[in-house]
């Protein structure tokens, strides 16, 4: 895996507040992880190895969700919206 620096100046396209786009990414990837969780829970009530067949086209060699997170916040794919008490 590479890993590389993430230039500050990428992080501010615009007039944006820099912790806005860190607490976004953040519940990102808690959305992610929790997406994943309940796939692996699956795992868990498996009780013989036809049921075990039926995952074999599940994709174990993943990206990470803060990779994923930090992708789709470069690539302007995350929309927020504020709501108002």
């Amino acid at each position: 895996m590479k890993v590389t620096a993430v230039s500050i100046r990428k992080l501010f396209t615009e007039n944006e507040d820099l912790y806005e786009k860190i607490v976004i990414s953040a519940r990102r990837q808690r959305q992610i992880i929790e997406s994943r969780a309940i796939q692996l829970e699956a795992f868990e009530d498996i009780e013989d190895t036809d049921q075990l067949e039926e995952f074999d086209d599940v994709d174990h060699d993943i990206e990470k969700p803060l990779i994923v997170a930090m992708k789709e916040l470069f690539n302007e794919d995350l929309e927020w919206e504020y709501i108002s008490e």
